[in-house]
């Protein structure tokens, strides 16, 4: 969703973590492999591009990117982590490091995991409140990301 605002090495370094949540629960859903493709392809990038890093390698890389490209990675992966239906304890602890990691408070973690809930709930609604939600949702995730 914002993941233009990455740079080439910013966008090699949320792939390596995007492939470390999706193996953190030793469950590794073809949604998941499909996302990665997408997200590849999203970024421009070549799988042979995305050299291997530990999760400590990518997190400290990412260390000095600007909250709001950490708040953006962080945004995705809880994405990634619901798209299998599944929000497991190993990726519920993964993702709490990497919010330890970028200072992302428990009430914008809360926020980000609400969002995706809301988008799931849009589809459960009418069409005729489906463009104000829309917009509704577009305006409370760029708060967000701030």
């Amino acid at each position: 969703m914002f993941l233009n605002e990455l740079s080439k090495k910013e966008s090699i370094l949320f792939i390596n973590l995007v492939k470390n949540l999706a193996n953190v629960d030793k469950v590794f859903s073809k949604k998941e492999e499909q996302l990665i493709s997408d997200y590849l392809e999203e970024l421009s990038l070549n799988s042979s591009e995305v050299d291997s890093l530990s999760f400590d390698e990518t997190i400290k890389a990412l260390s000095s990117s600007a909250s709001k490209t950490q708040n953006i990675i962080y945004f995705e992966l809880v994405g990634l982590a619901l798209v299998d239906g599944l929000y497991s304890r190993e990726e519920t602890a993964f993702l709490s490091k990497v919010a330890d990691a970028f200072n992302i408070n428990e009430a914008k973690q809360t926020s980000f995991l609400n969002f995706f809930k809301d988008i799931k709930d849009l589809y459960e609604i009418t069409v005729i409140d489906y463009e104000s939600k829309i917009s509704e949702l577009k305006s409370r995730i760029s708060e967000l990301l701030v």
